[in-house]
């Protein structure tokens, strides 16, 4: 199978001026292996510090890498040009955590799910793009009366359908979810995954899954890595991890998630 994203041995460490101009190195991600197949669902899960948001900025072009190599469909990102970044892009889009953050209040739906369009270039005749956008809010399970009203009008799980619309303009091969359902009501996260895993599958989409909770990782993700302290810890088949975890942190974890015993509901 094609692997969508290659990790390998990569390394991220920031540095800054102390007192007397002394350098302090704080590293965040040490050694990093990972690989995300084509059409695949790769969760990372981890507690909060362990820098899982880090290396999603490596990933995409955010933070510089300090040393190792990140392959997205077969282009090794370190030193790439910013026309070559411009087209790596539309293979690679991200989701963030606060979709109350990640959308413009400025902008109407229509103007955040075009900004992508525009830069691309991509449907420039209007009724071609009218009907790309109808579709594409559609595709998220909005009504397409929503084009030209404003985020604040929206609920927190509209907002983030919103943002995976937006995402999904360019149709890329590449989705990276940082926590998208962290910020939301439980019975809305449920809409919201439900919503990732049918787009995932129709669309064929390889997504690097970013989350806290094992339940979601589990019900979502065809494999898991655990970070640690800047490290994958363990690497395995969804199933596999959860039936049998290998390594003490994992287990430890698991054991945290909360359980409701047989009749008590």
């Amino acid at each position: 199978m094609t692997a969508a994203l290659v990790i390998e041995n990569l390394h991220k460490t920031y540095v800054r001026k102390a007192w007397l101009g002394k350098r302090v190195e704080k590293p965040v991600l040490r050694g990093i292996d990972l690989t995300l197949e084509e059409g695949k669902v790769l969760g990372l899960v981890g507690e909060s510090g362990c820098g899982k948001s880090t290396l999603c900025k490596v990933i995409l072009g955010i933070e510089p890498i300090t040393s190792g190599t990140v392959q997205v469909a077969g282009v090794n990102i370190n030193g790439l040009s910013t026309a070559k970044w411009r087209d790596l892009r539309r293979k690679m889009q991200v989701v963030y955590q606060d979709p109350y953050a990640s959308l413009d209040p400025r902008f109407t739906v229509r103007q955040l799910v075009s900004e992508p369009l525009d830069i691309h270039k991509l449907y420039m005749d209007k009724s071609a793009r009218e009907n790309y956008l109808r579709e594409l809010l559609n595709s998220v399970q909005l009504d397409v009366a929503f084009l030209d009203r404003y985020p604040h009008e929206f609920s927190g799980g509209q907002r983030q359908r919103i943002a995976i619309a937006r995402a999904l303009a360019l149709e890329p091969q590449i989705l990276i979810a940082d926590e998208p359902v962290s910020a939301l009501d439980v019975s809305v996260q449920a809409q919201i995954l439900n919503l990732l895993k049918d787009i995932a599958q129709k669309r064929q989409l390889s997504m690097l899954f970013v989350t806290h909770d094992f339940a979601v990782a589990r019900f979502l993700c065809d494999d898991i890595a655990v970070m640690h302290q800047g490290k994958i810890v363990e690497y395995a088949p969804a199933e596999e991890l959860f039936a049998q975890p290998r390594q003490a942190y994992t287990q430890k974890l698991l054991s945290a998630v909360p359980t409701v015993p047989r009749g008590a509901l």
